[in-house]
């Protein structure tokens, strides 16, 4: 014999088993009901049980109370919640007492969960066109509920929700569950689960229609990452908003699928109408920061996000910090895709101040960007100009290594990047960051020296478990010239800062020259090199949501051609977690070989 829970009275007194001492305690209550009771009440356990069986029956019975009332009220409810919670887990056989005390108030909840209730049938269908959907079939297959199991109602409830949402994601529209219900056998040993989903039929995209927008309407269609006809499914529907979010010519877009039947051009079609919002037509932001390399730096940007209706635009930047002021101007034309492929027009005006020289760098750039499964591709050609002294507090200089102090170069390259990130995009819990660059430049193509130049940087991110995390990064480089001295500062190798080898000054590591002729004036100067290597390790651990300690190990060397000098420094930080990205102050301990620093370093950022 088979009995329905829902509809069986005998079967309800044997699940919250009711007995005539349990009507004691709400007579209790009245007696008390005149009484000034204590407003504290805590909840105790008597008995085995799991966490999960703790923890279940603490949320059935809610917050504790606060006033003599809803203390009245809470221990009245106790017993019937702590079965139900019982009941949620598979437990239909548990035997429940309550006692309570006062001064002060405790409620002892007296449990013996017995024997669970086992399933015995999981029969769990899918009719409609979903039946052949290969999402269907994978979600049936890593369903976590088997004959054998625990009967476990928030298990059953989730299959149900993982029904109706994936059919939501995949199209199915119509869908709806024919048949859902558990039923429990006469003595409560075993239970059977029977669920029948009924998709109906898949729809498909229909026409993208937007509103009124100044940009061409190609641009707009070439951003639909989907065909007409093709079936509906929220990935490419959001990723639609996405793409045109991305571009910046909107400040809001709103995409809503036509479900009334009157706007469907067919049946099981569903049309797209987008709303789009125009941005401003100019953008302007400020800012200000410090950090030990650059310090104190101040900003200006302003940025028109659409300059016509073939979606060009341009960014405009000025940066002004003692050590390297920058300008940078940049002009984009979309080919294609606005943000997956442009032509590029960049012009930048750059002043370095390097612990022993000045560099002033004017550079005129045309290139390709490209962007494709997280991969971003630059082809470039630039014009660089660069001219540059040393610091050398009128020593005389020696003529061997200084004759060159203005260059040009016409220079191609390509850079590849991409960066993948998990958690938060200022503090990612993962994350890897690699970037490439290859570039050159030849005498008999219009530059001052010939040189081959390649370039690696990788950053690296891993949560260990909660509150511990590992950053690492390395960086390596090589350039191949005749005339190392004539190769400009701004394309030489330097380490030392706070991206690079803490414990020493910024790009303070690399080749060295003496500063004069002079053999009695051993002073050397810093000047770069034409091979680098840097690697970094680091600890984290989250003391707080937004303090954290760091234990952190760099090394490396930048040197010439046959020459390896390596330093390396040890050193600890704390750091403060901001909406703008972490405030880390490090102090390190830097080893040259026999000569010792150590350096407080202050930056502002993401390591991602």
């Amino acid at each position: 014999m088979v009995l329905n829970i829902p509809h069986h009275f005998s079967a309800l007194l044997k699940v919250f088993n009711i007995k005539i001492e349990s009507l004691v305690v709400p007579l209790l209550f009245l007696c008390f009901s005149n009484v000034a009771f204590a407003t504290n009440l805590t909840v105790a356990f008597d008995g085995e049980l799991s966490k999960a069986v703790k923890r279940n029956i603490n949320s059935y019975l809610g917050a504790l109370p606060k006033t003599d009332l809803e203390r009245s009220a809470f221990i009245y409810s106790a017993k019937e919640k702590a079965f139900n919670a019982l009941n949620s887990l598979g437990y239909y056989q548990a035997d429940i007492s309550i006692v309570v005390e006062k001064d002060p108030w405790k409620l002892i909840l007296i449990v013996k969960v017995n024997e669970p209730t086992l399933l015995d049938n999981v029969d769990i269908k899918i009719t409609g066109a979903a039946q052949n959907d290969p999402a269907f079939t994978a979600l049936l297959n890593n369903i976590d509920i088997h004959h054998g199991d625990k009967l476990h109602h928030g298990k059953y409830e989730k299959v149900k929700s993982d029904l109706l949402s994936l059919a939501l994601q995949r199209g199915y529209f119509d869908g709806k569950l024919i048949d859902s219900n558990i039923t429990i056998k006469q003595g409560f040993d075993d239970a059977n689960i029977n669920i029948t989903y009924d998709s109906g039929p898949r729809y498909r995209f229909g026409e993208v229609n937007f509103n009124d927008s100044n940009l061409k309407p190609q641009l707009l269609t070439g951003m639909i990452p989907f065909k007409k006809g093709d079936f509906y499914n929220t990935h490419d529907f959001h990723k639609l908003q996405q793409q045109l979010q991305s571009t910046q010519y909107f400040s809001n877009v709103q995409a809503l699928p036509a479900m009334k039947t009157e706007d469907r051009v067919d049946d099981y079609t569903i049309p797209i109408n987008v709303t789009l919002t125009p941005a401003k037509s100019h953008q302007f932001d400020f800012g200000v920061g410090y950090a030990t390399d650059t310090k104190y730096r101040l900003s200006v940007g302003w940025r028109t996000p659409l300059i016509n209706q073939y979606g060009h635009f341009q960014e405009t930047k000025i940066e002004y910090s003692p050590i390297n002021p920058t300008g940078n101007f940049i002009y984009s034309i979309p080919l294609g895709h606005p943000t997956e492929d442009l032509l590029q027009f960049k012009i930048t005006v750059e002043n370095d101040e390097y612990p022993d020289l000045t560099s002033k760098v004017y550079s005129a750039q045309i290139g390709r960007v490209l962007s494709k499964d997280d991969w971003n591709r630059q082809i470039y050609t630039r014009v660089h100009q660069e001219a540059w002294h040393y610091n050398l507090d009128e020593v005389e200089p020696n003529i061997d290594w200084s004759k060159q102090d203005n260059v040009q170069y016409i220079i191609p390259g390509i850079l590849w990047s991409r960066t993948i990130r998990g958690g938060s995009a200022l503090d990612p819990s993962s994350g890897f960051r690699q970037i490439y660059n290859i570039e050159g430049a030849h005498l008999k193509a219009g530059s001052d020296n010939s040189f081959f130049r390649v370039h690696g940087r990788w950053n690296y991110i891993t949560t260990l478990k909660p509150k511990h995390r590992l950053v690492t990064r390395a960086e390596l480089g090589a350039i191949y010239i005749d005339r190392d001295a004539e190769l400009a500062p701004s394309l030489r190798f330097y380490a030392g800062g706070d991206q690079s080898i803490r414990g020493f000054d910024y790009q303070s590591i690399g080749s060295t020259v003496p500063s004069s002729s002079d053999p009695e004036n051993p002073e050397l100067i810093v000047v770069g090199g034409t091979r680098l290597m840097v690697a970094s390790i680091e600890y984290q651990y989250y003391l707080t949501n937004k303090w954290r300690v760091a234990f952190f190990s760099d090394g490396g060397s930048v040197a010439n051609k046959g020459e390896f000098n390596p330093v390396y420094s040890f050193g600890s930080g704390i750091h403060y977690l901001t909406p703008v990205g972490a405030v880390k102050f490090d102090y390190a301990f830097g080893f040259d070989g026999d000569k010792k620093t150590n350096r407080i370093h202050i930056s502002l950022g993401a390591e991602l």
